[in-house]
């Protein structure tokens, strides 16, 4: 059950290495990225690490399984590099990954389209003494952790009625076509 949560951001930075290819880090970390980590981690940039930052429980539709919905984010790190300012490099790293993220599934049966991306720069005082910059893109991911396996019954019951006799009244005249397991 837990795969989801360990490989998703794999997957996903799988997906943007590919986007931006010029990258020297590209994977999926564990939690929020800061500048205590940049030291301790000694990531090279540019890079972008993906990272699932919360879990909430979504608006259930019918069925038998619950959705949630995963706060996701993408920080991107640069540096002044050969003429190309940090800024400048983030911003067009932020740009791409917007437009690369909406609508994604990552090749997952229990993932629903990536929605909601926005991209923000959150640089502080200490990321300016660093002479790195640090972007978010963030988005929410829908997902299940009950994955129905393609031929596995829906979990309900079916009926046909016929019009003009339905509705709660002629219940008794439906017929079953199909029960739940």
């Amino acid at each position: 059950m837990t795969g989801l949560l360990q490989e998703l951001p794999d997957a996903v930075a799988a997906r943007l290495k590919e986007v931006l290819p010029a990258t020297r880090t590209c994977k999926g970390i564990t939690g929020r990225f800061n500048l205590e980590r940049l030291k301790s981690d000694a990531i090279q940039t540019p890079a972008v690490l993906v990272s699932i930052l919360d879990i909430k429980q979504a608006d259930t539709a019918a069925g038998a399984f619950h959705t949630f919905d995963l706060a996701m984010a993408a920080f991107i790190v640069t540096k002044d590099a050969l003429g190309l300012d940090r800024d400048a490099a983030a911003a067009a790293m932020m740009v791409a990954l917007a437009t690369a993220i909406p609508d994604r599934r990552w090749g997952r049966p229990d993932c629903g389209q990536a929605r909601n991306v926005r991209g923000q720069s959150v640089v502080t005082a200490g990321w300016q003494k660093s002479a790195a910059s640090l972007w978010a893109v963030t988005w929410t991911q829908p997902c299940t952790f009950d994955p129905a396996a393609p031929d596995a019954p829906l979990g309900v019951d079916l009926y046909v009625g016929q019009s003009p006799d339905i509705g709660a009244d002629h219940v008794n005249d439906y017929t079953r076509i199909g029960e739940a397991p």
